[in-house]
């Protein structure tokens, strides 16, 4: 183990942004995606505040914030212990305070007030279920642990009245998201729809979520293509940006 940056042997560090942040990351287990950049992007953050990020896995998403915003205080809750731990370590590398738990979403009112928050972040399981090559990817990619409506349930526990959910899904859930976020009075006010190429149907989408909002007067945004050539792997102007620079 290097203790100077704290790297276990099943470990790799990955530099993300031309380098500005450093993610160490399981070589087998769960790794983080371009989800997690994106959904940061999607944030449309105007003042101070408390804001945390539910299954943070890596920490990536709270460390992306803390680029984009240096006016927050940001907290994470993660439900895999070795994940937990790699998160801590990742925070403590690129220099940025999270007060992070260990917890499952289902048992949130146990470890933070109501209304405590002014903005949740969540990447959600995409699935339901499926076949993973190891435990702590099958918690990550699937609801073994935790369903969507508990994440959601969550996010109107923590949430102060008017506050902010920032969530990325895939479209096969869209209905099923919007249906709950209005189960708990989460009211979606605007959206973006992902598509690999721009002649590729959209295969994830971002919504922001507003708790005792009114309905109505809903945005969707101009979608957001991820390959000018899918076949190269060459990104858009847009997402090369955000690869390269940033916010």
């Amino acid at each position: 183990m290097n203790q100077e940056i704290l790297i276990k042997e099943d470990e790799d560090i990955s530099p993300f942004i031309r380098g500005k942040i450093r993610i160490i990351q399981k070589r087998e287990g769960y790794r983080f995606n371009i989800d997690s950049l994106l959904l940061v992007d999607f944030l449309n953050i105007k003042s101070s505040g408390k804001i945390i990020d539910i299954g943070t896995g890596s920490g990536i998403i709270p460390i992306l914030i803390s680029l984009k915003y240096k006016n927050l205080k940001l907290y994470a809750l993660e439900v895999q212990e070795d994940l937990f731990d790699i998160a801590k370590r990742n925070f403590q590398i690129n220099n940025v305070h999270v007060q992070i738990a260990l917890g499952n979403v289902k048992d949130v009112k146990k470890i933070y007030n109501h209304q405590y928050f002014d903005y949740v972040v969540i990447n959600p399981p995409y699935f339901k279920e499926g076949n993973y090559k190891n435990i702590q990817e099958k918690i990550a990619r699937s609801e073994a642990l935790a369903k969507l409506e508990d994440f959601i349930y969550g996010s109107w526990y923590l949430l102060k009245n008017k506050g902010k959910l920032y969530l990325i899904n895939i479209t096969e859930r869209f209905s099923e998201t919007v249906s709950l976020l209005k189960k708990y009075n989460i009211q979606p006010k605007r959206y973006r729809f992902i598509h690999p190429s721009i002649n590729e149907k959209a295969t994830h989408f971002l919504v922001e979520a507003s708790k005792n909002a009114k309905e109505g007067g809903e945005i969707v945004e101009a979608p957001l293509i991820i390959y000018e050539n899918p076949k190269e792997k060459k990104y858009t102007d847009y997402v090369w940006n955000l690869l390269e620079n940033g916010f």
